[in-house]
């Protein structure tokens, strides 16, 4: 039992210098909020004296500045007419560099930048007032120069530009010719009784394109080479031959399709150039289409020859050029 005992002393002594730094850690800290405390009591101290000093000037000096007049109305107003609004200034500028940005433009009065009223802190923009009104607008010209690298913007102040407009708003009122801000606009033309009847019907601007706008020549094509049913109508496989308005002048092919979709009604030609398959897709109503011959006709004839074609095969002849070359050289001969 005697040795248990010797052996637990070192023990308790091992542990007592850990107790004891964690508890001068903790009167430090303690120690520390309690300076950091009295040195805040003392600066609140401090801003009361110095509010109260504040306000009996103030109180003071009321009296004796008591005959002096305050600004009215009308001097803000001839103030505002003298200044200009400065945007996207840098937060860090002072009124000294403002004033030094702007002294070309003539003689400055004041510079004010605003700050909020919280924080304290610059909300980016400034007013520039100066002795005269007409240096305002050699202060305009310098819009969008650079300043501590940024681009400033400059415009009027707020309140003259609500002088000028009330200005003008009464000038314009005691002109001969008032301004309305209703739009005085003319009654409608009357439509005659003929040209309603198509809208009348659920028929609009297509329904008279298609009966006026081709020529006769290309609106007879359309009913007649171009119709699905009418009798001489042109089935795929026919050799036509073409006249343009611009190059190549003059072209000979196959038809191979014809798309028919009224007015826009359009067909294609194949023929072989120089062994180079061309196709040509043209429209029935382009002003560069002067005429249509038609060299042969597919389908109608008798015989095995004067059979219709199938759209399938005259496409398949695009895989074909020797086929092609032949009809080639036929329209050729």
């Amino acid at each position: 039992m005697a040795d248990v005992g010797t052996t637990q002393t070192p023990l308790v002594d091992s542990v007592d210098p850990l107790l004891d730094d964690a508890e001068e850690a903790e009167s430090k800290e303690i120690q520390l909020m309690k300076q950091r405390v009295e040195e805040m009591e003392r600066e609140a101290k401090k801003l009361r004296e110095l509010q109260a000093a504040a306000e009996s000037a103030g109180s003071g000096g009321g009296g004796s500045d008591a005959g002096v007049p305050m600004e009215t109305e009308e001097d803000k107003a001839v103030s505002d007419g003298r200044s200009v609004f400065v945007g996207n200034v840098d937060y860090g500028a002072t009124p000294e560099e403002i004033q030094g940005h702007f002294q070309a433009c003539g003689t400055i009065n004041r510079v004010t930048i605003l700050c909020d009223k919280f924080t304290g802190h610059p909300k980016g923009y400034a007013y520039v007032e100066f002795a005269e009104s007409e240096f305002i607008d050699a202060a305009l010209a310098m819009d969008n120069s650079l300043f501590r690298g940024r681009l400033i913007k400059l415009v009027m102040s707020f309140r003259a530009c609500k002088i000028i407009s009330r200005l003008l708003s009464s000038k314009a009122g005691s002109a001969e010719y008032p301004f309305a801000k209703n739009a005085i606009l003319s009654p409608p033309l009357p439509v005659p009784s003929g040209r309603g009847q198509a809208l009348r019907k659920g028929k609009g601007l297509m329904f008279y394109l298609r009966q006026n706008l081709p020529e006769p020549k290309k609106r007879q094509w359309l009913q007649t080479l171009f119709s699905r049913q009418h009798p001489q109508r042109l089935l795929p496989g026919s050799v036509l031959k073409i006249t343009l308005e611009h190059a190549p002048g003059i072209f000979s092919g196959v038809l191979m399709s014809v798309r028919r979709r009224g007015p826009d009604t359009s067909f294609v030609l194949r023929n072989v150039i120089q062994r180079t398959g061309v196709e040509v897709q043209l429209f029935v109503n382009s002003p560069h289409l002067k005429d249509i011959k038609i060299v042969q006709r597919a389908g109608g004839g008798p015989g095995k020859e004067g059979r219709r074609q199938r759209r399938a095969k005259l496409f398949f002849l695009r895989d074909s050029p020797s086929k092609m070359s032949s009809i080639s050289a036929s329209l050729k001969g």
